[in-house]
């Protein structure tokens, strides 16, 4: 009698738990305020829709929602600059339980406004374990207090008086590369231009000296550690507690789970040593003498930030935020620039020309200030943006008390909705042939469209763009222009497909898993 009882009730729950879910899905599909909106039902109904390409699939969510656009859209047609422009996909699709993704260039710059309130979205946010830094702030009040001592640290001003440190280390890569001129070898680009911009950021961040490009083989392990930061987001997106479960662990347990899972927690280790001492020097008011007179981390602890934001966790976080960020998108930038360049010689002679006529002497350091005035250059700089994407997954942003209207669609206050770079920077309403590196697209614009620069979004835009815009462009003009001023480029067992062209999207832009990296001959 108590089995049977037993195997009842086991029964009885197992029911109650089937209607369950059969009621949160038919509330999803059915009743929602976002059931208006066309997308796939499996998708409105469970994340899950969205955990299989993020996870299983490795990282094809992005390359999905263009295929939905297309699925859903029909011939829905886009007034743009009192004309109709046909455009192929859809302009609002539903792509999950709670959020929305809009394919229109020209409602970017509602979505990500300068002035309205935006915050983000906590789902999207806790994949990065770093909820303190200023880019997972979800709150919008509180994200202006938190970037506010950070802004004047990325103003035009203050990189160009951050010039000479930039100058140095561009000078120290020169020097490697002629180390692999002399030697005949290939150099591992992404690897070399990583070394130099973690070089850069960890000294304006921390006044330490990483020496990444003094390494050997420029510190492949640095490299791993911030290819395994993005790799593991797409899963940890769908269960963060993970990362409280993974701090607990033994490294033996670890290593054996998630090797790179050990690289990230050894990394946060290591920044968390870099802001206590940080905070020891302040305390002891000691000076240091051989770096920069001022670092973004000393002037926040000096800053007005309430107490509970200078903690040692709180800035590993943002310590963490900075060096990843500032590291991994202007290498990636940097590489695929040169990969385009050295892929095209017509291309790659214009620049050197204009190169030649402003540097006559190619052993001169480059000027930022003349350099930023180089027309070709300029747009070379764009195109490579623009190829390379900055982050390529979808940002969302929420309106959080305001109906956003788009077209017929009102979007109900409190919804995330994301746009994508990956998406926007292939519109071949806005850049015919898309998938081609062409930097005159740049010089030669209609005076009756609106500037290419407004669908620029490699840095997002509006109020919560990234805050490092100057000192990335700094560093790819500086960069840039000495590497194709004095050295001539030839590619080296690279194929477009297999090591440039976007394959995944783990919030960075990632290349087929069969890649061997871009590299190139340096003569």
């Amino acid at each position: 009698m108590a089995v049977f009882l037993n195997l009842q009730m086991h029964w009885i729950i197992g029911v109650l738990v089937i209607l369950g879910l059969a009621l949160v899905v038919v509330r999803r599909l059915f009743f929602s305020p976002l059931s208006k909106f066309p997308g796939p039902k499996l998708a409105a109904a469970t994340i899950l829709y969205e955990a299989y390409y993020d996870v299983i699939k490795h990282g094809q969510y992005t390359f999905k929602i263009k295929e939905l656009h297309k699925k859903y859209g029909g011939g829905y047609r886009r007034l743009e600059s009192m004309r109709m422009t046909n455009v192929q996909a859809g302009p609002i699709i539903r792509i999950s339980p709670w959020e929305l993704h809009i394919n229109d260039p020209d409602y970017y710059g509602v979505l990500y406004s300068q002035t309205s309130p935006r915050n983000k979205y906590s789902f999207f946010c806790l994949q990065f374990n770093i909820p303190g830094s200023v880019f997972s702030t979800v709150d919008h009040h509180q994200h202006r207090l938190r970037r506010q001592p950070l802004s004047p640290f990325f103003s035009k001003q203050s990189i160009l008086r951050l010039e000479p440190t930039i100058s140095s280390m561009v000078e120290k890569l020169s020097s490697r590369i002629n180390e692999f001129k002399r030697s005949g070898q290939p150099l591992p680009l992404r690897l070399a231009y990583a070394a130099l911009s973690t070089d850069i950021v960890h000294l304006y961040a921390f006044n330490i000296f990483s020496n990444h490009l003094h390494s050997q083989d420029f510190s492949p392990k640095w490299n791993e550690t911030i290819t395994s930061v993005t790799k593991v987001t797409n899963f940890m997106k769908h269960s963060p507690w993970l990362y409280k479960v993974f701090a607990r662990l033994p490294d033996s347990i670890m290593s054996i789970l998630s090797p790179d899972m050990v690289l990230i927690l050894d990394w946060q280790n290591r920044l968390r040593g870099q802001v206590q001492q940080t905070i020891d020097e302040k305390n002891a008011n000691i000076k240091i003498t051989d770096g920069l007179p001022r670092t973004i981390f000393q002037s926040l602890l000096e800053s007005n930030l309430p107490p509970e934001d200078k903690t040692v966790e709180r800035l590993r976080m943002e310590g963490q935020l900075l060096l990843g960020a500032g590291s991994d998108t202007v290498a990636n930038t940097l590489s695929v620039t040169t990969f385009y360049l050295a892929d095209n010689p017509e291309k790659m002679l214009k620049l050197v020309r204009e190169l030649e006529k402003a540097m006559p002497d190619p052993n001169e350091p480059a000027r930022l200030t003349l350099v930023e005035q180089l027309p070709y250059l300029s747009a070379v700089i764009q195109e490579g943006l623009r190829l390379s994407y900055g982050v390529c997954t979808r940002l969302q942003r929420i309106a959080p008390n305001e109906v956003l209207q788009f077209h017929e669609w009102s979007i109900p206050a409190g919804t995330p909705v994301g746009m994508s770079s990956a998406l926007m920077h292939h519109d071949e309403s806005i850049f015919p042939d898309s998938y081609a590196f062409i930097p005159e697209r740049w010089l030669d614009q209609s005076e009756s469209a609106r500037p290419l620069d407004h669908y620029m979004v490699a840095f997002s835009k509006g109020s919560r763009s990234c805050v490092g815009i100057n000192l990335a462009k700094a560093e790819l003009y500086l960069t840039l222009a000495t590497v194709f001023r004095r050295y001539k480029v030839e590619l080296f067992d690279t194929v477009r497909e297999r090591d440039v062209d976007l394959k995944h999207d783990n919030f960075l832009p990632f290349p087929s898993h069969k890649s061997r990296g871009i590299r190139a001959i340096f003569k």
